[in-house]
C-alpha cells in the first residue's frame, strides 16, 4: 500500500470507526483475522473488535478520536498515529458505573497493514488517567 493510502486508514480508523462508529467502515478498512491489542485485554476478529467498539460507543456518549497528518507516521506496511479522544461518560465501563464526567486522553496506535487492510492495532494509552478522571483511581 502507499504512505497516503495507509495514512487515509489510519483517519478512517478514528473517524470512521471509533468517532462515528461505522461498522461498514470495519469491514473495509480491516482484514478479517485483525488483532486489536492493548496493554490490558485484546481482540481477535472483527466481531470482536465491532463488539468492543459498540461497547465503548455505549458507555461514552460523543465518543470522539483526533488525529491529523502531523501525528501519522506511515510507510508501506505500517503507520503510527498518535490521538486525542474525549466523551462524556454516559454508561458503564469497566466496572465504572456511568459519572457524566466529560473525560479525555491521549494516546498511540501502531498499525500493520497487509493485502491493503489494517491487521494489527497495538495501543498505548493513558487508560489510568481515564479511570482516575471517573473516580475509580
Amino acid at each position: 500500500m502507499s504512505v497516503d493510502t495507509n495514512r487515509a486508514a489510519v483517519h478512517g480508523f478514528m473517524e470512521k470507526i471509533w468517532s462515528a462508529g461505522d461498522m461498514q467502515a470495519v469491514d473495509d478498512l480491516l482484514a478479517p483475522d485483525f488483532a486489536f491489542i492493548l496493554a490490558f485485554m485484546r481482540t481477535d476478529g472483527l466481531d470482536e473488535f465491532k463488539n468492543l467498539v459498540r461497547a465503548n460507543r455505549t458507555a461514552f456518549e460523543n465518543l470522539t478520536y483526533r488525529t491529523d497528518d502531523d501525528n501519522i507516521v506511515a510507510e508501506e506496511d505500517k503507520a503510527a498515529a498518535y490521538w486525542w479522544m474525549s466523551a462524556k461518560h454516559v454508561g458503564t465501563w469497566s466496572g465504572i458505573e456511568a459519572t457524566q464526567k466529560d473525560v479525555g486522553i491521549q494516546g498511540m496506535t501502531f498499525f500493520r497493514f497487509r493485502d491493503g487492510k489494517i491487521f494489527e492495532a497495538r495501543v498505548q494509552n493513558d487508560v489510568f488517567g481515564l479511570r482516575r478522571q471517573l473516580g475509580a483511581i
